[in-house]
């Protein structure tokens, strides 16, 4: 991908390029700098021409596509299916670009919510796809059970340091819970484990705080941010953990190894899984995740060893220049 000419379509409404001071470098912005991309509303596909990769991130919900059939004159559609059966953005993107790309966007099974013939119409534009990225290994499985021909590849989460060089890790005796307590997040096993640590627990707001999270004992809440005001502030404590059962990009495990913050996290999860191996644990099995917070809490050189490992495997497997070395294939 490379040295090729990419576009990213997504549900952000204006064309532009990414500076590498973008003050919000999540992953989907990172990619795009990293690929030199162009960022396209996907409600323009239809003036969309002459790229060698064009990657979709197919928003999760209806309004993208009640935006896109309102663009396209088509006003009263009340159901994703209308829209998802009678725009073939797939289809149409193949006419004159090279090749269309489906990327994962949250979890696998996110297009469950949607009704049964959405599923179907939603299936049908993936499988009309010359490549599928998934977040992580483990979502590759499930993409190639459902799309057996086709070819599956990892697009792993990438962070850009151009804002953040220079911010030094200044560990206080304090935990960074990486969701809150909504079923998505897994804040409340979080929460649990995070006690065995013994230090001052705060947690991220995430836009959609739990009623009662402000009354839960012991715990400070994070106002939501950017991703560089966000860095600032990770930089600043001593333990992490992140027990998500939804498998998704990942981003909370790659941020703390950049500091080098030991994090507790999803064994299924490719950043977490990658830069923390003796931290990664089966989200259920919150046994292991207390012993090994204790073990981090009581045992220095465990602790140390991890963060090292951590800051080591960032770089072997996340930094800019890997990212860029494997997807050097597309020169081909």
């Amino acid at each position: 991908m490379v040295n090729s000419k990419v576009a990213f379509l997504t549900e952000i409404p204006n064309r532009f390029k990414v500076a590498s001071d973008h003050r919000h470098m999540r992953t989907e912005f990172a990619w795009m700098y990293a690929l030199d991309a162009d960022h396209i509303p996907i409600s323009d596909y239809l003036n969309v021409s002459g790229y060698d990769y064009v990657i979709i991130i197919w928003p999760k919900g209806e309004t993208f596509l009640n935006q896109v059939g309102c663009e396209l004159g088509h006003n009263n559609h009340n159901r994703i299916s209308d829209l998802l059966e009678n725009i073939d953005i797939v289809d149409t993107l193949k006419q004159s670009n090279k090749n269309i790309c489906y990327m994962q966007e949250g979890p696998t099974w996110f297009c469950n919510d949607y009704n049964l013939p959405d599923q179907f119409n939603y299936y049908n534009q993936i499988a009309s796809s010359d490549i599928i990225f998934a977040h992580n290994e483990h979502d590759t499985k499930w993409y190639k059970g459902l799309f057996p021909d086709k070819d599956v590849r990892v697009l792993p989460s990438l962070m850009v340091e151009t804002n953040i060089d220079g911010l030094e890790w200044k560990p206080e005796d304090k935990t960074i819970i990486g969701g809150n307590f909504a079923k998505w997040y897994g804040g409340f096993q979080s929460y649990m484990v995070a006690q065995e640590f013994g230090a001052p627990m705060w947690i991220p707001t995430m836009h959609n705080k739990r009623e009662f999270e402000e009354q839960v004992p012991d715990l400070n809440h994070l106002p939501h941010t950017q991703w560089l005001d966000w860095m600032g502030v990770i930089s600043t404590f001593k333990y992490a953990i992140h027990l998500m059962p939804t498998i998704a990009a990942g981003t909370f495990s790659l941020n703390c190894s950049y500091f080098g913050i030991p994090c507790i996290g999803n064994e299924k999860v490719d950043t977490q899984r990658l830069c923390y191996p003796e931290l990664s644990v089966d989200v259920e099995d919150i046994e292991t995740a207390r012993k090994i917070a204790n073990l981090l809490k009581n045992d220095k050189d465990f602790y140390k060893q991890c963060s090292e490992n951590a800051k080591s495997n960032y770089k072997e497997h996340f930094h800019i220049s890997k990212f860029k070395e494997k997807f050097n294939w597309t020169k081909s």
